[in-house]
C-alpha cells in the first residue's frame, strides 16, 4: 500500500480542521494496530511531534501489538547562522533517543527535518552524520523534507539523498509541472508526498473554509466541483490525484480518529488521470505552505 501513516496528530494538536485536538493513547494504539491489519506498514513521525515518538513506541512494545512498522524519523530543527559541532552531537543524540523512544534497531529512513539547515556554513556536517548512521547500519535511507523546487535543485548538487518528503496535491502541483518528481525519480530517490489534504482543507466542506482562504476559494470551489461530477467524494479525489502520480512511493496521511482512517483505507481504491486536474493548480506559497496560514 502506498500509504504511511503521519503520526503528528497522535502527539500533538494538529492541523486547520482538528476539531477534537490531540488523540487519546487509547484511541493511538486503535488508530496504529488497525493501520498495521490493514497493511499500511510505514509511520512518519519526529521528535517536535509532541509524545508521538514515546506513543509509537510504547504501542511497539505492548503485549498486544504485533506490528513491526517502517518508521522515518527526523532531526531537530537547527537555529543560528552557521550549524556547529554541538548541533551536530545534539542531531545525533537525537536519533539515539528517537531510536530508543521508538524501540527500533534499524530505522527506515532519517531526514533532516529542515532542509536550509544543509545549506548553512558547517551544514555539510550534519549530512556526513547522517551519512555515518546509514554506514553504521542503524538507518536505511537517508534524506530531507523540502518545500520547493530551488531547494531540490540545490540538494541534488552538493549531497547524495535516498529519500525526500515533500508537498504535492491536486492544488499543489508545482512540482509535478517543473518535472522535478520525475528529475528526483531518476536519481533513485524515494519520494513521500506529504500535504495530500493540505492538513484538511481540502476535506472540510467548502461552506467550513475560513474566511482567510478568500483568495483561492474559487480554486476549492472547483475542486468540490470535480469532486461532485465524478461522483467520488472529497477524500477520493485528493488521495486518488496523488495515488495516480507514478513518481510518489508513499503517500502520508495525518488522521484524527479511526474512522477517518477507515475512510482514507477504502478511499485508496480511487485512481484519477491526473492530466485533467491542471486547471485545479496553484502557485501561491501563502496558501500552500501551512506554515504560512493565519488561521
Amino acid at each position: 500500500m502506498k500509504i504511511s501513516l503521519g503520526t503528528a496528530q497522535l502527539g500533538l494538536d494538529y492541523g486547520v480542521s482538528n476539531k477534537i485536538g490531540q488523540i487519546k493513547k487509547y484511541d493511538a494504539r486503535r488508530i496504529l494496530q488497525y493501520a498495521y491489519d490493514k497493511g499500511i506498514h510505514m509511520l512518519d513521525t519526529a521528535p517536535s511531534y509532541g509524545e508521538s515518538e514515546d506513543i509509537i513506541g510504547n504501542f511497539s512494545r505492548s503485549d498486544f501489538s504485533d506490528a513491526n512498522f517502517d518508521i522515518v524519523t527526523k532531526t531537530p530543527h537547527f537555529k543560528g547562522d552557521v550549524i556547529t559541532e554541538s548541533q551536530v552531537k545534539k542531531l545525533l543524540e537525537g536519533f539515539e533517543l528517537s531510536r530508543k523512544k521508538l524501540d527500533q534497531e534499524i530505522m527506515h529512513g532519517f531526514l533532516v527535518h529542515s532542509c536550509d539547515n544543509l545549506f548553512l556554513p558547517g551544514g555539510d556536517k550534519l549530512f556526513h552524520a547522517i551519512e555515518q548512521l546509514k554506514k553504521d547500519g542503524v538507518v536505511k535511507k537517508i534524506g530531507v523534507s523540502v518545500y520547493s523546487s530551488k531547494q531540490i535543485d540545490r540538494l541534488l548538487d552538493n549531497f547524495p539523498i535516498d529519500l525526500i518528503q515533500l508537498p504535492v496535491n491536486i492544488l499543489d502541483q508545482r512540482l509535478l509541472e517543473s518535472g522535478h518528481l520525475k528529475k528526483l525519480k531518476n536519481h533513485g530517490i524515494e519520494i513521500h508526498a506529504r500535504s495530500v489534504f493540505l492538513q484538511g482543507l481540502l476535506l472540510m466542506g467548502f461552506e467550513n473554509v475560513p474566511p482567510w482562504f478568500k483568495p483561492i476559494q474559487l480554486a476549492l470551489k472547483c475542486f468540490s466541483l470535480e469532486a461532485e461530477m465524478r461522483n467520488i467524494s472529497a477524500l477520493q479525489l485528493a488521495l486518488g490525484f496523488v495515488q495516480s502520480i507514478n513518481e510518489v512511493d508513499k503517500i502520508i496521511v495525518g488522521v484524527n480518529t479511526l474512522e477517518q482512517l477507515r475512510g482514507i483505507i477504502k478511499a485508496t481504491s480511487a485512481h484519477v488521470n491526473v492530466n485533467e486536474f491542471s486547471n485545479l493548480s496553484i502557485n501561491d506559497p501563502t496558501f500552500l505552505n501551512p506554515s504560512n496560514w493565519k488561521v
